[in-house]
């Protein structure tokens, strides 16, 4: 069986190695979907309750509970960064100074 993890939806190979990236480093455990489904969706699907996936050219990361919309987005191209941030949403730890 395999640990609880975050939900991305997405089939962009380089976005999904820049987040991947950004869940080993803070040791959470990421799945891919190849469905094109909203970050809510991906939510729901995660135990973690936390999901991302790309609407346009922003990365969107939502929660399975409360507001509908995005919890927080931002340009695909901070990919790493966003997905550092989601990872440390889903740990329960402080997100940190988002710019670094």
């Amino acid at each position: 069986m395999s640990a609880p993890a975050v939900v991305l939806a997405s089939t962009n190979a380089e976005l999904i190695r820049l987040v991947a990236a950004a869940f080993e480093e803070e040791a959470v455990p990421l799945q891919v979907l190849s469905e094109p489904i909203s970050a809510r969706a991906a939510a729901v699907r995660s135990p973690l309750g936390v999901g991302l996936s790309v609407d346009g050219a922003e990365l969107v990361v939502a929660l399975s509970t409360g507001t509908t919309g995005a919890y927080f987005q931002g340009p695909v191209g901070d990919a790493r960064l966003l997905g550092r941030a989601a990872a440390r949403l889903a740990a329960r730890r402080p997100l940190g100074d988002f710019g670094t």
